[in-house]
């Protein structure tokens, strides 16, 4: 008796069958078009890449701004209630030596968060996350979409304003059971086409990949 693959299910069923009698997938009996070809492994394609926005940084910036304003102030406001002209000027000099170093401080370490950004990069296909990072070395994490469970995003009030946010991804992946995708923009966006290629690779479709 001939028989063919279930598309749902994948077990061999009765070409006279009318229902597959493990799924119960509804056939048309007796008609060679119920026969379902296998499936086509399905070549990889970019859905979306981007990397975490510089906006995530808008605190630090904030930060040095504060600095340069707030710390000069403070000590301009003291030297003029201190008598003594000498102490008033080192005042002066001490509160914007400190804001100087505060400045470069916050200014390296912006840049060095500004590089650690640019060698992050996010890479969604209709098979698999992507997720590469490191500024010297460099490593590479994988998300196969079959191993999907849910999809998250949040945004604070700021993030909200700024048109940025986090993409907190659960699979069954037992090295990356947790992944969140951070500071990237249009989350709810991002968050859709994961889903919506996460729900085509549901359809037991098969893979094929350049590497």
């Amino acid at each position: 008796m001939p028989v063919i693959t279930c598309p749902d299910c994948g077990r061999d069923v009765s070409t006279l069958a009318t229902a597959c009698p493990h799924c119960g997938r509804p056939f048309v009996a007796g008609s060679a078009a119920m026969a379902v070809p296998a499936a086509v492994p399905t070549a990889e394609e970019t859905l979306w890449k981007g990397s975490p926005s510089w906006r995530v940084l808008i605190g630090k910036v904030v930060a040095m701004i504060l600095a340069v304003i707030i710390i000069p102030a403070i000590a301009i406001f003291v030297s003029s209630h201190t008598a003594d002209l000498d102490m008033s000027s080192r005042i002066t000099k001490i509160g914007w030596g400190l804001a100087a170093v505060i400045v470069v401080w916050e200014l390296i370490a912006f840049l060095i968060a500004m590089l650690r950004l640019q060698s992050t990069l996010y890479t969604v296909s209709n098979q698999r996350i992507l997720i590469e990072q490191g500024m010297l070395s460099k490593s590479v994490s994988e998300i196969d979409l079959r191993s999907l469970d849910d999809t998250q995003f949040f945004q604070s009030f700021t993030e909200r304003i700024l048109g940025i946010g986090n993409v907190t991804l659960v699979s069954s992946d037992k090295a990356l059971p947790v992944t969140v995708l951070r500071g990237i923009h249009n989350p709810r966006n991002v968050r859709e086409t994961i889903r919506a290629a996460a729900y085509q690779v549901s359809q037991r479709q098969l893979f094929t990949r350049a590497t």
